[in-house]
């Protein structure tokens, strides 16, 4: 499936989609979702999310990438 994104200005309450001649389906699904206004920080700027206040001092004293179990625990059903 090919998906084309654009964000387009509106011009007398029309929308005008140019499509690339490598487009080949016969029908399109369209849906129109307004933009939020310029007061909106890009989304790389936004606040990233912050954990809650009950995780602060928080330490893990596990190696997250040793598996939970040995091998031999592997051969158990042999």
């Amino acid at each position: 499936m090919e998906a084309i994104r654009e964000t387009l200005d509106v011009l007398g309450n029309a929308v005008t989609i140019r499509l690339p001649a490598s487009f080949s389906a016969r029908r399109v699904e369209v849906i129109v979702l307004p933009v939020a206004e310029e007061d909106s920080p890009p989304h790389s700027q936004r606040r990233r999310h912050r954990p809650s206040a009950d995780l602060a001092g928080t330490i893990i004293r596990d190696d997250l990438l040793e598996p939970a179990t040995s091998a031999d625990d592997w051969d158990a059903l042999k």
